[in-house]
C-alpha cells in the first residue's frame, strides 16, 4: 500500500510503561501500516490528564492513558471515551520510598513525585489515596514521567514516588528503596481512548485502529522476540534483561479481547475518587465513559477468533 493510500492517524501515550506501549510498538512493527493506517505521535509521555485534554482539543485522535482522566472528561460534560483496556487487572505500580523511610505513614510533610498531579492524574490519585489511607499527608510535585521520578529519587530531590515494575526492580536493587503496593492501582486499568464524535463520524477508522491494537497484542504474544528491542527503545532502558522480564510478565496480561469490564470494586473506587468534586459520580456507570461496541463488533464478527486460530 502506498503512503498516499494510508489513512493518517495521530496517537499519543500518557507515559512510558509496558501497558502504554502498544500504539508505539505496533506502529514500529508495521502492524498499523498493514491496517492501512499511517500513525504519527505528536508527542509521547504527555501524562494522563494531558493525553485526554489533547483528545478534547483535537490534537490527536487516540491515546493510551488512565481510566480516571477519561471519567473526569465525562463528568465535565466532554467527549473522551474509553474503547478498551490495555491489560487485565494486575498490580503494575508501586510506591518507592527512600531507604530512611520504613513506612508510608512517615510521608507526612514529605515530598512525593507524581506524573502530573494528585487530583486528576490516575497515578497521582492512586498514590495520594494510598498514602492518605496510611494516615499521612504529603506534598505532591508533578514531574511529567516515571523516568523523571526515578531520577529525582536517585538525586534525593523527592522522598517517594510511584514507579512501574521495570524501574522498581532496578531501584530496589541498586539504591535500597523500600517498596509498597498501591492500594487501588490494579482495580482501575489504563485504557485506549478516543472521542464519541470520532466513533460517530468515522466508525470504520475506529474499527481499523482497534484491529491494529488487537493485532499488536497477538504479535506480542506469538512473537515476543520482536517486541523486546521495541519495548527497550520505548521504555528507554539500557538493560535488555529488565525488558525481557517485562515481556514475560505481560504476555498473559494483555487480553485477546480487551473489553473494559470493570470489577464492582473498581467502579466503586472510581465513584469514590470523584464523589466530592462531582456529585453525579455517585450514580456513575461504566457505560457512561466506555463504548464497548467496537470490541463487541470485532468479537462477534469472528475477527479475534480467526486471528488466534492461525
Amino acid at each position: 500500500m502506498t503512503a498516499a493510500a494510508l489513512t493518517k492517524v495521530r496517537m499519543t501515550t500518557a507515559l512510558r510503561a509496558p501497558t502504554h506501549s502498544l500504539a508505539w510498538c505496533g506502529t514500529e512493527a508495521g502492524v498499523f501500516k498493514a491496517q492501512g493506517i499511517d500513525v504519527t505521535f505528536p508527542v509521547i509521555e504527555t501524562t494522563g490528564p494531558e493525553a485526554v485534554h489533547g483528545l478534547e482539543r483535537g490534537e490527536w485522535d487516540f491515546c493510551q492513558t488512565g481510566t480516571l482522566p477519561v471519567v473526569e472528561s465525562f463528568l465535565q460534560g466532554k467527549d473522551a471515551v474509553v474503547l478498551f483496556r490495555n491489560a487485565v487487572q494486575h498490580d503494575n505500580l508501586c510506591i518507592a520510598l527512600q531507604p530512611g523511610l520504613k513506612s508510608l505513614a512517615e510521608l507526612t510533610g514529605k515530598k512525593v513525585g507524581v506524573l502530573s498531579d494528585a487530583t486528576s492524574g490516575q497515578t497521582g490519585i492512586n498514590a495520594r489515596l494510598t498514602i492518605e489511607k496510611a494516615g499521612a499527608t504529603a506534598t505532591y510535585v508533578g514531574l511529567g514521567g516515571y523516568g523523571n521520578i526515578y531520577k529525582a529519587l536517585i538525586a534525593g530531590e523527592i522522598d517517594a514516588g510511584p514507579l512501574p515494575l521495570h524501574l522498581r526492580f532496578a531501584g530496589e536493587r541498586k539504591y535500597g528503596w523500600n517498596i509498597f503496593s498501591l492500594a487501588f492501582g490494579g482495580e482501575i486499568p489504563s485504557v485506549v481512548a478516543t472521542t464519541r464524535k470520532l466513533i460517530a463520524t468515522n466508525r470504520e477508522l475506529v474499527l481499523r485502529v482497534a484491529q491494529g491494537f488487537i493485532r499488536t497484542v497477538h504479535t506480542f504474544k506469538t512473537q515476543p522476540e520482536v517486541y523486546v528491542p521495541l519495548l527497550q527503545r520505548f521504555l528507554q532502558v539500557d538493560e535488555r534483561e529488565l525488558v525481557e522480564d517485562q515481556v514475560r510478565f505481560y504476555l498473559p496480561l494483555f487480553p485477546p479481547v480487551p473489553r473494559m469490564a470493570l470489577s464492582a470494586e473498581g467502579l466503586q473506587s472510581i465513584r469514590n475518587t470523584f464523589a466530592r468534586t462531582y456529585p453525579a459520580a455517585h450514580q456513575l456507570q461504566e457505560a457512561d465513559f466506555t463504548d464497548s461496541s467496537i470490541v463487541d463488533e470485532l468479537e462477534h464478527s469472528g475477527f479475534i477468533d480467526r486471528l488466534y486460530r492461525r
